[in-house]
């Protein structure tokens, strides 16, 4: 997976980033766009003035590539933009090289990334709207199937440890177990697919 800093301004990639992704370019979209290097996933970071005008930009100028926008300060209205524009994934600028490499794997397969307060936002949003499911689809365990609903239900993974008497590393791998099989890629969509199919199986 190829990962390209757009630079722009003060938009700049930070140490962080490029711990994570030492063979990771950082270049301007002008440079960009003639360097026809294979690029899977476009980093930006809000402190680029207008960087969603420059997000729509990049993400026409850029084939079959996913978005992450970064900022020093993270907050919903940014977030919300972000999407709405067509990135995969908001995430602090500074967090740590381990989470900025898990986000990237996670946009890097078509999931989404946007932060645990704002995702558990969202997966309340959706039991609200939709009604808990009273059956989950058979091709889970019995265990995937109670880590699902407690996913569902809007739980962190250390939540569910607790609840289940299990490791979060456990957790984990059952939640890897449970995208495979029900063809979603993160959180949210596990969520969706619940409480959306209903009794469907």
């Amino acid at each position: 997976m190829r990962n390209l800093f757009l630079v722009s301004g003060m938009a700049q990639p930070s140490p962080r980033w490029r711990d994570a992704f030492p063979d990771g370019l950082s270049l301007t979209r002008d440079v960009a766009a003639t360097a026809q290097t294979k690029t899977d996933i476009v980093w930006l970071g809000t402190t680029a003035p207008g960087w969603d005008s420059l997000l729509a930009a990049a993400l026409r100028l850029f084939a079959d590539v996913h978005a992450v926008v970064v900022s020093n300060t993270p907050n919903e209205r940014e977030a919300m933009l972000a999407l709405k524009v067509g990135a995969h994934g908001y995430c602090h600028a500074w967090a740590p090289p381990e989470q900025l490499r898990e986000v990237a794997q996670v946009v890097g397969r078509g999931g989404y990334w946007i932060g645990p307060e704002l995702m558990f936002r969202l997966i309340d949003v959706v039991n609200k709207v939709f009604p808990a499911p009273e059956e989950l689809p058979r091709e889970l365990s019995g265990r995937e199937a109670e880590v699902a609903r407690e996913v569902a239900a809007g739980r962190s993974n250390k939540e569910i440890a607790a609840f289940l008497g299990i490791t979060e590393r456990t957790v984990k791998a059952h939640l890897g177990a449970i995208f495979t099989k029900l063809g979603v890629r993160d959180r949210l969509q596990l969520a969706l697919r619940l409480r959306g199919s209903g009794k469907q199986t």
